[in-house]
């Protein structure tokens, strides 16, 4: 399963392909595109790519605003914990046209695209599957929130019935855990497919927390033809 540096797109990005691919090949895969942390990059959620189900085609997108040398971000942070509307909603758009492109050029299976995020990259999944519930399957959100709900652009119709898994850690000295289950309120109250699961870990994903999302994915995959 090799792994490539792919800069040809609208968002820099790592493409993980499963066995079995063939570059000219009809068969098309489930697919994970990845959403990493605040001042992170591209390469830090891709490992866990050996801890979920295999035959999986892996994106890890790089978040495109810069914050140090080899750290990025999704939107520009102008407040913890409350993103600005606008440059959410302006990086919600670029998701979105960077999934276009994803569709357009690797063998993705559009019925099974999972968003798998970690603390900020967990909040941009979230609020992506709200805004563009028809265009993903669903979502692994870890260590993350959501802003409050007069922020967000909700397509209340269709995001009902969507699978999300939230983990999120009981000592989090990061993301507050009341944050985590404000978050899973406002999902239920959405009427979305929530599997919401606290871990004693900080801001962090462990092998606990991996095993959970594993069966989760099981669960949710569509069985090979």
């Amino acid at each position: 399963m090799e792994t490539k540096i792919q800069q040809n797109l609208s968002i820099n990005h790592l493409v993980r392909f499963p066995a079995g691919y063939q570059p000219h090949g009809p068969a098309t895969f489930p697919t994970v595109l990845a959403l990493h942390g605040h001042g992170s990059n591209e390469n830090d959620l891709i490992s866990l790519a050996q801890y979920l189900p295999e035959n999986l085609l892996w994106i890890s997108g790089r978040g495109p605003v810069n914050f140090s040398a080899h750290g990025f971000d999704w939107y520009p942070v102008t407040e913890f914990g409350k993103p600005d509307p606008a440059l959410l909603s302006v990086a919600l758009g670029q998701i979105d046209g960077f999934i276009t492109e994803l569709l357009n050029t690797y063998p993705i299976d559009p019925q099974q695209l999972f968003l798998l995020g970690f603390s900020q990259g967990s909040m941009i999944s979230m609020a992506y599957l709200l805004r563009f519930p028809e265009r993903i399957k669903g979502v692994i959100a870890q260590s993350g929130y959501l802003p409050a709900r007069e922020t967000l652009q909700i397509d209340a119709k269709q995001v009902a019935g969507k699978p999300v898994i939230m983990t999120h850690g009981f000592e989090d000295p990061r993301m507050p855990l009341a944050w985590s289950q404000k978050t899973r309120d406002l999902l239920l109250g959405l009427g979305v497919d929530l599997t919401y699961l606290n871990f004693h870990m900080g801001h962090e994903i462990t092998l606990e927390s991996l095993k959970a999302i594993r069966g989760w994915m099981e669960n949710h995959l569509q069985p090979a033809e």
